[in-house]
């Protein structure tokens, strides 16, 4: 049993890491773990005014700031029954292009190049690709300069407020921005070459979810008041948490997402694979000519996206300034109402960001904020999990610790955009008879005995087996009994392990747990490790859980204790009747 960690990845905005562990040709666990400790920045919202809570918001994330600030206006405004003119969401459109162009050149060239050049780092790199450095830091550097006339300044900026803009920009700084981004357009398309062309590795390679907002003009975009997502479904922004459905693991402080029980993806390799063919110009020629299947299937095309994105802003900056420039700027808007519940969702560089608020006589009582990097994390570490499994299965175990670098950067994950508290309870005794019985509601479950009857408690596990099969219940196997021929068989039964684990309880301690959570558990899954290889489906393995039982002793030749005998009669009990 080896494992390979890395504690602290380089090249990405914050701390996170990644651990894989293998026992000989298997990866019995990966684990992407975020290190920020909870930002409490919800809890803080509760009880401040809507402008209070566009003051503390944007300090989630310095790279992000405008997009939170974009989506908790557009929240707030739908909560206060705020309706902003066309000349205010087009500006609007303008600053979250500019922190488009800032992110995407950040990660682009000074983050993920190094690693299709073979450096280091980005100063390694600029003694022989000093164009290109400085090309990316130039862009990076215009971008900057557009958050800072939009929003007062480039991080953390007031202007953007509830109704539009407390100043607007002057005709001389929008004419500038314009020009100048059209004469960046050479260098996007120099971008977009050099990121599409890369030679990127076919590990890891499998198709899942993208998920990102759905423009409702038929245009590509970064707002959008609905979501796409590829299977087809159309999804309202005020129901989000049908598609996020948050949780927490215990390995990690950022929480997860899941749509549907499946893992899924934002960013801009899920705003090209859901929208791609609506892109028009430039971007729209080089989408077509270089877009193919390997970007529905491998994330490090995630950056091939970014620089298509890029080309995107770049071009549709000086339609928005000539379309801003026809109109006069609005006078402030008032609030329609001081109570009202709202969501807001934009499209931050790293993908959809949610905001939902509730309203109660100008003052907030619920906040919920969805961040990018807590949806990808599923689908981070089950690609760092392919990667590494196939990498061994190939004889290269050496590349593994590369490649799952590679992965998770590809992803440009932002770690400080960690925002929510975990929220631990204390199960009540005898918990897991209610769980139990939740489980088996409506549907009858498999049962798998495992231990060793020559160690005393260790044998819980097969006794308890042996009694089910006693009392008429059907589809119950013992350790042995697995074989390439012969495995549980119903789909559609949940499947238990039933062994005797060490908690660190009282001897006779009773625990359900799902087997997942068993395995990111190292000092849980040693036995169960072997099961990997079961010939179970993958979905039934994300749907087995663990009946373990505390136990006394497993010194070899003993007999059962008198608090194990107990639990597996208390087990029986259960269900059985």
């Amino acid at each position: 049993m080896k494992t390979i960690r890395i504690s602290r990845l380089a090249r990405v905005e914050g701390a996170c890491g990644v651990s894989a562990t293998i026992d000989g040709q298997i990866v019995t666990d990966v684990k992407f773990f975020v290190n920020e400790g909870p930002r409490l920045f919800e809890r803080l919202t509760i009880g401040k005014t809507p402008e209070e809570d566009l003051n503390l918001v944007p300090r989630i994330c310095a790279i992000c700031t405008l997009s939170h600030r974009y989506a908790a206006l557009r929240a707030l405004e739908k909560a206060l029954a705020v309706k902003v003119p066309a000349k205010v969401t087009l500006l609007r459109e303008l600053m979250h292009l500019g922190e488009m162009i800032e992110s995407h050149s950040l990660h682009l060239y000074l983050l993920a190049l190094p690693d299709y050049l073979g450096y280091s780092n980005a100063i390694a790199m600029a003694s022989k690709y000093g164009f290109e450095v400085k090309v990316g830091l130039d862009m990076k550097q215009f971008g900057n300069h557009i958050m800072k006339t939009m929003s007062g300044r480039f991080i953390h900026g007031e202007n953007p407020c509830i109704g539009g803009f407390g100043r607007y920009p002057t005709r001389e700084e929008l004419v500038f921005i314009k020009n100048r981004a059209i004469q960046f357009l050479p260098f996007a398309l120099k971008t977009v070459q050099l990121m599409c062309e890369l030679p990127y590795p076919d590990i890891p390679e499998s198709e899942t979810l993208f998920v990102c907002c759905h423009p409702q003009d038929g245009r590509f975009g970064f707002v959008g008041d609905e979501m796409t997502i590829s299977n087809g479904d159309l999804v309202d922004v005020q129901e989000y948490k049908k598609v996020t459905n948050e949780f927490f693991v215990p390995h990690s402080y950022c929480m997860r997402s899941r749509y549907k029980g499946k893992p899924y993806s934002v960013g801009a390799l899920a705003r090209i694979n859901n929208l791609g063919d609506r892109l028009e110009g430039e971007a729209g020629r080089y989408y077509k000519k270089y877009f193919n299947a390997r970007w529905k299937k491998n994330p490090l095309f995630n950056n091939a996206a970014q620089a298509l994105e890029m080309l995107y802003s770049f071009d549709r900056i000086p339609q928005v300034i000539d379309e801003a420039l026809k109109m006069p700027d609005p006078a402030p808007i008032a609030w329609a109402r001081d109570t009202g519940q709202g969501t807001g969702a934009v499209e931050a560089p790293r993908g959809i960001l949610f905001h939902a608020y509730d309203i109660f006589e100008g003052h907030i009582t619920y906040t919920d904020i969805v961040t990018p990097t807590a949806q990808n994390a599923e689908d981070i570490e089950r690609y760092c999990y392919i990667a590494a499994q196939t990498l061994l299965q190939k004889g290269e175990e050496e590349k593994i610790r590369d490649r799952m670098d590679l992965v998770i950067r590809a992803f440009d994950p932002c770690i400080s955009c960690s925002v929510h508290m975990v929220q631990i309870k204390k199960a009540p005794d005898g918990d897991w008879r209610n769980r139990l019985k939740k489980l088996a509601s409506g549907r009858r479950l498999s049962f798998i005995g495992l231990g060793r009857e020559d160690r005393s408690d260790d044998a819980a596990g097969r006794k308890l087996a042996r009694l089910l099969r006693n009392r008429g219940v059907k589809d119950v196997w013992l350790e042995e009994d697995l074989t390439m021929n012969s495995a549980p068989g119903d789909r559609a039964r949940p499947v238990v392990f039933l062994d005797a684990v060490d908690f660190g309880e009282k001897p006779g301690k009773i625990c359900l747990l799902p087997l997942r959570q068993v395995l990111w558990n190292a000092s849980l899954s040693h036995r169960l490790a072997g099961l990997v290889r079961v010939p179970l489906a993958s979905e039934r393995l994300l749907d087995a859980y663990l009946l373990g039982i505390q136990p006394a002793s497993i010194a070899e030749g003993g007999r059962m204790s008198t608090e194990v005998s107990e639990a597996v009669a208390g087990i029986l009990q259960a269900l059985v009747n």
